[in-house]
């Protein structure tokens, strides 16, 4: 842990900002396992600032940015320090007070930079991007900036279709980032000893490195009808189609084996270890599932050694293993007995994200051993078989029940399911099952002799991503979204159940339905002797208009820039966040500039449209998620929808 710098801007934090915010222990820096410390950044050769846009609880937690932090401040010459998005009153008080964005670890002005290195993890955080490059001096239009600024550097899930974003951004990464930042460190040392210019340096780097894109450098093209028709390169040299980054050695790419250690609660406060990249299921909706090929793996030993340097260095009690589908780890028993010998008599317990149901009854006995009781999640998406296989989600309703009773059998008590709604040739029945296989769920406990499980049904809406088989779809609307939550409300109040719509002035359960209760389903689902009382299920939702905005954004392209330049300039901010997400603000600034929302995220693109995405490289062919979005429609026994229809 470094002491607290003691410079003009330093001071000026400590006194003109920590004293008013809220939570002021996120602003303050010099965290257990900091890397930059006095003296290193005026001392560097490229300094780095690695900015997330949003909250430090959130970024703390990302384990992402931790790597990159890491790999930068362990190459010779580089100093790397972090910024993350201030809250509201926070950046209030920075502007009114003038004190521009600066490091969390020596509290530089962050627009002193050479990089300035942002992820794009989500499409509701770009505001927050426009807020930390203005709070830094960094004019927010690329093509405004000089040397005097930084090179703005994008990488992350959402930076495969950066054109919504591509005004703001000098540079994007594709594919993977650790590997992607240690050839760009190299590369600008080299230019910046030699005195190579801005407006020389980026056609250099785009260049010199395929799956780096300079979106300055390229025109779009729209035909009569307003549609994308393509994106020329506006100099010699440069790739019509960007590659994709890939990380050579994931086994010994590097890893922050001691990660910083925040000052506050955060999102996952555990030691986070990627044990796999990429996922073998390849769910039709699921975009990291196309992107992220081929599958990588982590040995057993060197997560071990991970895990046990990372432990050492900060004694947090919880290890979590990471990755799309951590059950399909192929030696997931055998990795977790041995983390389970090293650490239990340490007591430090395992995490993992939700588990495949179809490998649910192989894990069982080890978990029962190796991880703390209490809820489990599963992702389920869809509620009905037909609509499972069309999704290609590998679980039949027989085997989701036969695993939660060796759940319930091993002694948890608790159990999530994740569903989505709005998926392509959804019917009525695939909504009202949502509640009927949750109940089913919550019942099953009988048959281990104890009462129903307490059960969350968590409803998302359907965001078509690019790179999938529903890339062509039309996104559901809100009206649509609104009546699969007064379905869900009235069915679960009529079963005895719970409803929480997560917005300002949430429902409880409505009113009760007069219709009987078999049309709603299979009556086996209300078997034995608590049928007829008050149910053990809770469906938690949210508002869908966020998930159209990011729908729109998912698919979009550059006309979409001035719109997210005026929503924030009209005060959107946080906009994943319920409250502060403000529809009307984005509402108006689509009118202001005469877009239609609904052309992004409510219309049936063709199959031979040209989409904003396609310069963009993907490691299987166009045809192969053609297949599939044919398919989905083909397994619940409807036709394609018509263009323009």
């Amino acid at each position: 842990m470094h002491a607290a710098p003691h410079t003009e801007l330093a001071d000026r934090v400590s006194n003109e900002l920590l004293p008013f915010v809220s939570h002021p222990a996120q602003y303050i820096g010099g965290e257990v396992n900091q890397l930059a410390g006095p003296g290193d950044w005026e001392r560097a050769d490229v300094r780095v600032v690695v900015a997330f846009p949003d909250t430090y609880k959130i970024g703390m937690s990302h384990l992402g940015c931790q790597v990159l932090y890491w790999l930068c401040n362990h190459t010779s010459g580089v100093c790397a320090e972090r910024v993350y998005a201030p809250w509201i009153d926070a950046e209030r008080v920075m502007r009114a007070r003038r004190l521009p964005l600066f490091t969390w670890d020596t509290r530089q002005p962050a627009g002193s930079a050479d990089l300035f290195a942002v992820s794009l993890q989500y499409e509701m955080a770009f505001t927050n991007v426009l807020t930390l490059l203005d709070l830094a001096g960094i004019p927010l239009r690329a093509a405004e900036r000089t040397d005097a600024h930084p090179l703005v550097i994008a990488g992350g899930p959402q930076a495969d279709n950066p054109e919504p974003m591509a005004e703001f951004l000098d540079l994007v990464v594709i594919g993977d980032g650790e590997h992607a930042m240690a050839g760009i460190l190299d590369a600008y040392r080299e230019y910046k000893a030699a005195g190579v210019t801005r407006r020389e340096m980026i056609p250099l780097l785009a260049r010199r490195f395929p799956w780096l894109y300079a979106p300055g450098l390229y025109a779009p093209h729209y035909d009569d009808r307003g549609h994308y028709a393509g994106l020329a390169p506006l100099a010699s040299g440069l790739p019509s189609q960007i590659a994709r980054c890939q990380t050579p050695d994931f086994e010994s790419c590097p890893v922050p084996t001691r990660p910083l250690v925040p000052w506050t609660q955060v999102v996952h406060d555990r030691i986070a270890i990627e044990i796999m990249r990429g996922c073998p299921q390849v769910c039709r909706f699921c975009h990291a599932g196309y992107t992220k090929r081929p599958l990588k793996y982590r040995s057993v030993e060197r997560i071990l050694e991970i895990a046990e340097a990372a432990y050492r260095a900060t004694g947090i009690d919880e290890l979590g293993l990471l990755s799309l589908s951590t059950a399909d780890y192929p030696l997931l028993p055998q990795l977790a007995a041995a983390l389970n010998e090293r650490f239990a008599p340490r007591m430090v317990n395992l995490s993992f994200p939700s588990l495949r149901v179809d490998k649910m009854l192989q894990h069982i006995p080890w978990m029962a051993s190796s991880v703390r009781k209490g809820g489990i999640t599963m992702a389920v998406e869809a509620a009905r078989d037909d609509m499972r296989r069309a999704i290609r989600k590998k679980v039949t309703d027989g085997r989701l029940l036969d695993g939660v009773r060796e759940v319930y059998r091993a002694g948890w008590n608790r159990v999530k399911l994740y569903f989505m709604a709005g998926f392509p040739a959804e019917r009525d029945d695939d909504i009202y099952a949502i509640w009927e296989l949750s109940n089913a769920v919550s019942l099953e406990r009988q048959a281990v002799g104890k009462p129903p499980a307490d059960v969350t049904a968590s409803v998302g809406w359907l965001v078509p991503k690019p790179f999938t088989p529903m890339q062509w779809m039309a996104q559901p609307t809100v009206a649509y979204f609104k009546d699969v939550q007064q379905k869900l409300r009235q069915l679960s109040h009529a079963r005895g159940g719970r409803v929480t719509v997560d917005a300002a002035g949430g429902y409880g359960a409505a009113a009760a339905l007069g219709e009987e209760d078999h049309l709603f389903g299979d009556p086996r689902h209300s078997r034995g002797r608590w049928a007829g009382r008050k149910s053990r299920v809770r469906i938690q939702m949210h508002d869908p208009e966020r998930s159209i905005l990011e729908g729109v954004f998912a698919r979009g392209d550059r006309r979409l820039a001035p719109v997210i330049e005026t929503a924030w300039r009209r005060g959107a901010r946080f906009d994943g966040w319920e409250e502060t997400f403000n529809y009307a603000t984005w509402l108006d600034a689509f009118a202001e500039h005469g877009v239609d929302p609904a052309y992004y995220a409510h219309r049936e693109r063709a199959i031979d449209e040209r989409l904003p995405w396609d310069h963009i490289g993907l490691h299987m062919p166009q045809r192969f998620l053609e297949r599939g979005y044919r398919d989905i429609f083909a397994q619940v026994g409807m036709a394609l929808p018509v263009v323009g229809a």
